[in-house]
């Protein structure tokens, strides 16, 4: 072990959210169901709402959204006072992202934390639960190894 590694404390762990993905399933339909709106004069509601909800479940499945949650349900994500751990179920050894590897942490985004990095390449953490305090304390874990 390193010297290095004897200083590095974990400060958060966590796992895909299924709160986060039903409610970006739920806006999803929602958004749809206020663009089909139109045609509501024209069908009875109850055909408006099977409408929306299987034109949502048709993007959801051709946006690969039901394939971001069976493929990340088992990865692990740890952070630590160094770095930013990926660990997937079929990996051997974790994916290890240094914090000082960050270049910027996204903003805009409802359900997913995006990391920036100095290559102008970004990494997608999927799903995050409790995503204003995780996204919180990565940049506090940045900061302050920069």
């Amino acid at each position: 072990m390193t010297p290095d590694a004897q200083d590095e404390q974990e400060l958060l762990r966590w796992r895909i959210s299924p709160r986060a993905f039903l409610w970006r399933s739920l806006t999803l339909m929602a958004l749809t169901m206020l663009v089909c709106a139109p045609i509501l004069p024209y069908f009875n509601v109850v055909t408006w709402v099977l409408a929306s909800a299987m034109t949502a479940l048709f993007y959801m499945w051709i946006f690969e959204d039901f394939q971001i949650w069976y493929s990340n349900r088992k990865t692990v994500w740890r952070l630590t006072n160094r770095a930013l751990y990926i660990k997937e179920p079929d990996a051997f050894d974790p994916l290890t992202l240094a914090l000082t590897d960050i270049s910027a942490i996204g903003k805009l985004s409802l359900w997913s934390i995006n990391l920036r990095l100095p290559n102008r390449q970004s990494i997608t953490l999927p799903l995050v639960p409790d995503l204003r305090r995780t996204k919180a304390r990565i940049a506090a874990a940045r900061a302050a190894v920069l």
